[in-house]
């Protein structure tokens, strides 16, 4: 109930959390640590996942897609982060919503500069399903926003070949 957002240090390249004492904004920020392994945090997506935030964002170091879920509803203490996606340089824009009770994930891949989504199979996101390539029409993805519609995953992002912006529903 308090606000909090994910964000990256770019003083020290890390992935932190922050939270607020207050539930209107107006008291103390608590930031927290959660990734600190490389140059880690870009493109962070903040979302509520079975009652506790989960992050997801991207591994420059490495060039992954990762994600994390706090212990806690509070965001105090946080699980080992999670590689997604380890093929190329992924997870740019990343952008997380609960789909069917199961966080998901849609994100650009840089190297192919295509547009790929991928959904846990569990309501946590201890596991994942094998992500999926959503659109590949030369360079596509930028910018994405996944949200649900209609019970179903629908993704709005940038063409960047075309210029125009476009949307996807399953």
């Amino acid at each position: 109930g308090n606000p909090a957002i994910s964000y990256y240090d770019t003083t020290n390249d890390d992935l932190k959390y922050a939270r607020n004492s207050a539930t209107d904004g107006s008291g103390t920020w608590t930031a927290t640590i959660v990734d600190s392994t490389g140059n880690v945090g870009l493109f962070t997506s903040l979302t509520v996942v079975n009652g506790n935030p989960a992050i997801s964002y991207h591994d420059a170091t490495n060039g992954d897609l990762k994600y994390v879920r706090a212990a806690d509803s509070g965001g105090t203490v946080w699980g080992t982060p999670l590689i997604l996606d380890g093929t190329g340089t992924v997870g740019y824009y990343t952008s997380m919503a609960v789909v069917g009770g199961h966080p998901a994930i849609s994100y650009y891949d840089a190297i192919n500069r295509d547009l790929k989504y991928v959904r846990a199979t569990d309501a946590n996101g201890s596991s994942w399903a094998g992500s999926q390539l959503i659109d590949a029409a030369v360079a596509v993805g930028q910018y994405d926003s996944l949200v649900v519609v209609a019970g179903s995953p629908a993704i709005s992002y940038h063409d960047a070949t075309n210029g125009d912006l476009k949307y996807v529903r399953a």
